[in-house]
Parts: C-alpha cells; sequence; structure tokens
C-alpha cells in the first residue's frame, strides 16, 4: 500500500474524489497545519546539530531540563 499527499484546488475536489471512489481508492482528510512550515523545518534541524544552542538536542527531557 502506498500513501500519498494530493493538494488539489477546492473547486476541483468533488470531480477528482468521484474518480477515485470509482477505483476504490480510500480517501483520509488530513489537516494542513500537521506540517511544519520551512522556519520550523530549518530550526528544527540547526538544534539537532547544536547550531544556536549549546549542544546538539538529543532528546525533549534533556532539552527542557539544560532551560
Amino acid at each position: 500500500m502506498e500513501t500519498l499527499t494530493i493538494e488539489i484546488p477546492d473547486k476541483e475536489a468533488k470531480i477528482f474524489k468521484e474518480i477515485l471512489k470509482k477505483f476504490n481508492v480510500k480517501i483520509i482528510k488530513t489537516e494542513a497545519a500537521d506540517t511544519p512550515n520551512a522556519l520550523t523545518v530549518k530550526t528544527i534541524k540547526n538544534a539537532r546539530v547544536g547550531k544556536g544552542i549549546d549542544k546538539p538536542i538529543k532528546n525533549v527531557r534533556d532539552f527542557i531540563n539544560s532551560l
């Protein structure tokens, strides 16, 4: 099984969903807010290598304790 995320215009969604249902494709609605923005992704990557903080973050508990 493969999971794909496809963004389509709202006005085309109805037609697209009808086509997918015809081929027995399971439609799962997700929230766009689940995906972090580019700044958040960059900040996480920098924190993991220690950029901008004292040392790399290995786990959340150690990071919180260091504050």
